[in-house]
């Protein structure tokens, strides 16, 4: 995993060690004496958004273990809190420490402006605002009136001239950490983990930012803390011991992959999901699991047809990696190290194993994007599901392995519980993934997309027959408020035998009173099925015969959503003829 990451920094050149890429969301315009030339400008990559990120900048890099203690800022670019005294009021006890990192920031570009002439007037007039309390007192109205965030980082720019552009400035920085780093004292010579080289390695190594779960300033991948983690003598990061190029490399490899991931709404239940590939690729294979755009995935499903299925001797492999916070440390929740072509096949089968008809009947549908699966199995919020569930559904689509019982119940639970929405096609079809990709040898009936007027599963003949229930009472009563879906769907779907006797007598006297062609074809449904059903019912169904009970009943409502379009449309031709 370590390696992968190395490479990926090396292919896309991530080995700056002075600098590092940062959300920027407020600029403050200065002309040359200090004062604000004009209001301060909201940053954001793309404002079109319906939560606009901050724009992305290259920051002078100060380490999270140097800011920790609390009386230390970044350079050039921080807080509005450090780099304004913009102060929360709902911390005053950080006050004293908020204005100690304020004069610690002041002090760097004092610095600065004495070790670079081209600069100092514009670095001067950054000096004079931040001195000037009047301009102050301004800059913070406005920042209040626009609901800037105290934790909001602003940069400044003097008559137009951004100042993390400077070419000088970062000439400046990069000077400043060499000599710091010379300071340090030698480290200890070991074999590096991640690159099998010797060399000098670090004691401490840096926070990866971003991470799901973890604290604000950064989140470590290896730490060692505490005694008891600790073995033969060695101290803190010596016991995985990283070269100082190598740590560089995977943390920046993982700040750049977790922004990207980011972006594309790849965190489910505090777990942020990486991908990347060895050699760059046009098609991004976890990204079209998340948002399953439909022509993607109809040209995904149709490739063997179209003949677009590439054939390719080069195996490029494939990596995926998942990661969550603990406190101060990450969690790697699951790797996946495969080939583009191999994870290209699983994708492709797992939209097959989605496919299933639509509400109305017709055709069949396999876009369902991940998250559409997830809220299908539960009320409101993610949060009501095992965190584990995401992580295993998604590595069960890239590695075409069963799905977790944990998602089959969830779901199955989730149509139970739903009184309002028991025709939800997402979770339909991940119930139907579940029981197609069982392990469980008893069923090796293998459902499909709409409804198997074929089949003989005791399960899925219950689901069909509670339909037709459904259908027979709206025929004789019309709409009801609590029909015998509402109230018996999760007893009969687990017992049978103790509820589908008395409907069935219902059904009778529903049968008589509704009369027509469409009564009489929803009886030879109710006789077709209850002949297929035997003298019995199930007495009980375990948790996959439930799903099979689920994917009967909506493929059953389906079918008389599609017989009822034909028959309007059949009518309206009869109309016009």
């Amino acid at each position: 995993m370590l390696q992968a990451l190395i490479a990926y920094a090396e292919r896309e050149n991530l080995t700056e060690a002075d600098f590092e890429t940062i959300g920027v969301r407020w600029l403050i315009p200065l002309d040359n004496s200090g004062k604000l030339a004009g209001v301060i400008i909201p940053l954001m990559e793309n404002s079109n958004d319906k939560k606009p990120r901050p724009k992305s900048f290259l920051r002078p890099f100060t380490s999270p273990n140097e800011l920790s203690p609390g009386t230390k800022s970044h350079f050039l670019c921080d807080t509005l809190e450090r780099a304004m005294l913009f102060l929360d009021p709902k911390f005053p006890d950080k006050a004293e420490g908020r204005r100690a990192q304020h004069n610690y920031f002041q002090s760097l570009l004092d610095e600065a402006a004495l070790a670079c002439p081209d600069e100092r007037a514009r670095l001067q007039a950054v000096l004079s605002c931040l001195r000037n309390p009047e301009v102050v007192k301004e800059l913070h109205q406005l920042l209040t009136s626009a609901k800037a965030k105290p934790t909001d980082n602003a940069l400044f720019s003097v008559d137009g001239v951004n100042l993390l552009e400077s070419d000088s400035l970062k000439t400046f920085w990069r000077e400043r950490r060499r000599r710091l780093t010379a300071i340090v004292k030698t480290r200890e010579t070991r074999i590096c983990i991640a690159t099998g080289e010797a060399g000098e390695t670090l004691d401490t190594t840096e926070k990866i930012k971003g991470v799901p779960g973890g604290l604000a300033m950064g989140t470590n991948l290896i730490s060692f803390d505490k005694d008891a983690f600790c073995s033969f003598g060695l101290e803190q990061a010596q016991n995985a011991a990283l070269s100082a190029p190598a740590e560089l490399k995977i943390r920046s490899a993982l700040n750049k992959l977790i922004e990207i991931s980011r972006g594309q709404r790849l965190v489910f239940n505090n777990t942020v999901h990486l991908h990347w590939t060895r050699k760059p690729i046009e098609e991004d294979l976890i990204d079209l699991l998340a948002n399953a755009d439909e022509n993607a995935v109809a040209k995904l499903l149709n490739a063997w047809r179209t003949g677009q299925q590439p054939v390719t001797v080069d195996a490029n492999t494939y990596f995926a990696l998942s990661l969550s916070g603990n406190g101060a440390r990450i969690v790697v929740r699951d790797w996946l190290e495969s080939t583009v072509q191999e994870v290209k096949n699983h994708v492709t089968q797992w939209f097959r194993d989605l496919s299933i008809v639509p509400l109305d009947g017709v055709g069949v549908k396999s876009d369902f994007k991940f998250y559409a699966l997830l809220y299908g199995m539960v009320r409101a919020d993610l949060e009501e599901i095992s965190p584990q569930i995401p992580t295993q559904l998604l590595y069960a689509a890239l590695r075409a392995t069963p799905l977790p019982q944990s998602a089959l119940a969830a779901a199955i639970r989730r149509q139970q519980l739903d009184q309002e929405n028991k025709l939800n096609p997402a979770r339909l079809a991940l119930i139907k993934a579940c029981l197609n990709r069982s392990p469980n040898p008893k069923k090796n009936e293998p459902m499909k997309e709409s409804l198997n007027s074929e089949s003989c599963d005791p399960a899925y003949l219950c689901g069909r027959l509670l339909a037709v229930f459904d259908r027979l009472q709206y025929l004789a009563l019309g709409g009801v408020n609590a029909g015998v879906v509402e109230r018996y769907y999760a007893s009969a779907s687990v017992t049978p035998s103790l509820v589908m006797g008395r409907l069935f007598r219902n059904a009778q006297f529903h049968l008589a009173k509704a009369d027509g062609g469409i009564a009489a074809n929803v009886g030879k449904d109710f006789e077709t099925i209850t002949c297929a059903l035997g003298e019995k019912f199930p007495p009980t169904l375990d948790l996959e015969d439930q799903g099979r009970f689920a994917l009967g009943y909506y493929h059953q409502k389906a079918e008389y959503r599609r017989r009822t379009a034909d028959r309007k449309e059949q009518h309206l031709a009869e109309k016009t003829a």
